[in-house]
């Protein structure tokens, strides 16, 4: 079912909100809730649009932000396919996601930092790895799933392997 492009924008909107909201908290050094923020995936719920737009699709374009510019860094939008894995050794059974090198994915065996993600819906998931994820080929992914991550953004099965995504990188 193809989704309407102002309801589309509404759930973009929603989401980098979402991010940014927590941006600040998630950032805060020895926060035990940061921590919770950073390690366990939030659902972020859109709401409806309120006027029907006929917006083009973002595409790798830095979006507006809430907060003056002085000291907010902008966040960026990519959309295209995403893919499942079962996991990263540490991590498995967990709602995670690895990114390629050049968006920010990168192996410590720890958090390196958060992206929201959507497909059917939206969740705030910590970036645990990195994939080459066909990067600079016709066959390119944006963000590579974990199996639980994959069940929280979408409703396809994962038999299905790949989704068109939105991926909401922290700036």
């Amino acid at each position: 079912m193809p989704v309407r492009p102002g309801a589309f924008v509404a759930l973009i909107v929603t989401a980098l909100l979402a991010v940014l909201a927590t941006a600040g908290v998630a950032a805060a050094p020895g926060s035990a809730k940061a921590a919770d923020q950073v390690t366990r995936p939030r659902l972020v719920t859109p709401s409806p649009p309120s006027t029907a737009r006929s917006d083009p699709e973002p595409s790798a374009t830095p979006a507006a932000t809430a907060t003056p510019a002085a000291t907010a860094t902008p966040a960026t939008t990519v959309r295209g396919i995403a893919s499942n894995y079962p996991g990263t050794a540490g991590w498995i059974g967990e709602a995670t996601v690895a990114l390629p090198g050049d968006l920010g994915g990168r192996y410590t065996g720890e958090v390196s930092g958060v992206v929201t993600v959507c497909v059917d819906r939206c969740a705030t998931l910590p970036i645990v790895d990195w994939c080459q994820c066909y990067w600079g080929t016709t066959d390119e992914r944006i963000v590579d799933l974990s199996h639980a991550a994959w069940a929280l953004v979408s409703d396809a099965p994962l038999a299905e392997g790949l989704v068109t995504a939105t991926v909401i990188l922290d700036g």
